[in-house]
């Protein structure tokens, strides 16, 4: 394989651990006490295996996403990427010059100002001074820190700071751009502009790493993903696919009860004199039977069971939609459905939440449980509460099934020749 076909990044059996409970203090008096001839006993520390044995390259051009629950290791995963902490075992290999964007504030230094951390990082890249020069104003126009850039960066909130960072990394020509969780700090216009900025920087042949919680992001921008669960590769391929196998790989492990109840009341109050008014919940199907996924275009049935919500006349019980991508897409709640009526109530209860005919594309979804009162104040809320599949149906009749990536709602319509144009 020549070079110009290797991949931009290859790892063999990377593996990271740390040493938990030790300190550079610790082993600064084992070693004192040795020297004056003294026994160290200490007990043997306990090994965090943060990663281990990783196998993936990532090719020249590729957009390549990072995904997993927090303290999966992806953080640790670009911290060795990027050179900052060595493997215990393994190796990586990159080919071209490496831009990180990790932790908010890295490769800055405080006491310079915004320009002069400009001029730091591109020299540091390799960047000829004139380089620098050409790129600095499509910098300060990216960060919209113009009146800033003769201000020390230590004087920057961490909003500034990650607008900067993100500005010098996509602009100043970087081979390989590592990306930790950017879309987490700034507004909803600086996450747009850096999403475009990231899609630039693929088209233009270079290659990226992108860590994010965002799935619709991931998704979006990605075309391979990696998902990690304790340091392990669990999944890699298409990003769609991976996602999926994440979204199902967190389906609720709560212990369930004879029928079919997920607990959900060993929490804190949503506030602080607030009751925890939402104890379980289940999926059921037409007989009450628990289930965890429904067919495409059949009845929604949510069970909740909650205690003391008598105390509150005027508050509804709510379920909330979400896709894999976090995404609201469906609300529904009892005052929608005209209440409760004339029913009797008790401190104990169990409320039925049904959607007729589910509108929703076959995939992975989340249901938020909430107790709120309309306009006035939110009481409890219980978010991921619980998981929901969506298994494909001949819904439209006529065979044919749909796709998620074609939207997630599914709706039924009507279409027809309204006038045949003659040539």
């Amino acid at each position: 394989m020549s070079a110009r076909n290797k991949p931009a990044i290859e790892a063999h059996a990377l593996s990271k651990e740390y040493r938990l409970g030790e300190t550079h203090r610790d082993w600064l008096a084992d070693a004192a006490a040795r020297l004056r001839g003294r026994a160290v006993q200490r007990s043997a520390p306990t090994i965090l295996r943060a990663l281990d044995e990783l196998n993936f390259t990532v090719a020249e051009g590729e957009v390549f996403g990072i995904i997993g629950a927090n303290g999966a290791g992806k953080s640790t995963l670009l911290k060795l990427l990027a050179g900052i902490t060595d493997p215990t075992s393994g190796r990586a290999i990159l080919r071209g010059r490496i831009a990180s964007l990790l932790e908010v504030g890295t490769g800055f230094h405080p006491e310079l100002t915004g320009r002069e951390n400009v001029f730091l990082n591109g020299t540091i890249l390799g960047m000829l001074q004139r380089e620098i020069r050409e790129e600095y104003e499509r910098i300060v126009e990216f960060s919209g820190l113009e009146a800033f850039m003769d201000t020390p960066v230590k004087r920057y909130s961490s909003g500034m700071q990650v607008r900067l960072a993100f500005a010098v990394a996509a602009h100043l020509r970087p081979e390989i751009l590592l990306i930790d969780e950017v879309l987490a700090v700034g507004d909803i216009e600086f996450q747009h502009k850096c999403l475009g900025a990231m899609k630039e920087v693929a088209g233009g042949g270079r290659t990226v790493l992108f860590v994010s919680h965002n799935m619709a992001a991931v998704s979006s921008l990605c075309h391979r993903a990696l998902l990690l669960r304790q340091g392990r590769q669990v999944a890699i391929g298409p990003t769609d696919e991976v996602i999926q196998t994440y979204i199902q790989s967190t389906a609720d492990t709560h212990a369930q009860d004879a029928a079919g109840f997920v607990a959900l009341h060993e929490r804190k109050p949503l506030l602080a004199h607030s009751p925890v008014i939402i104890r379980a919940a289940r999926m059921v199907n037409e007989h009450g039977e628990a289930v965890t996924a429904v067919r495409m275009g059949e009845t929604l049935r949510v069970d909740v069971r909650v205690e003391q919500l008598n105390q509150f006349p005027s508050a509804v019980v709510g379920v909330t939609v979400r896709s894999v991508f976090d995404q609201k897409i469906i609300h529904f709640n009892t005052a929608m459905a005209g209440g409760f009526g004339s029913a009797r109530r008790g401190a104990k209860e169990i409320v039925r939440l049904e959607i007729p005919e589910l509108p929703l594309m076959a995939g992975a979804y989340s249901l938020d449980l909430l107790v709120f009162e309309p306009g006035v104040r939110l009481i409890d809320r219980v978010d991921g509460a619980l998981t929901c599949d969506v298994i494909e149906a001949d819904w439209y009749g006529h065979g044919y099934r749909g796709e998620a990536r074609e939207g997630l709602i599914a709706v039924r319509g009507e279409c027809r020749i309204a006038v045949r144009e003659e040539n």
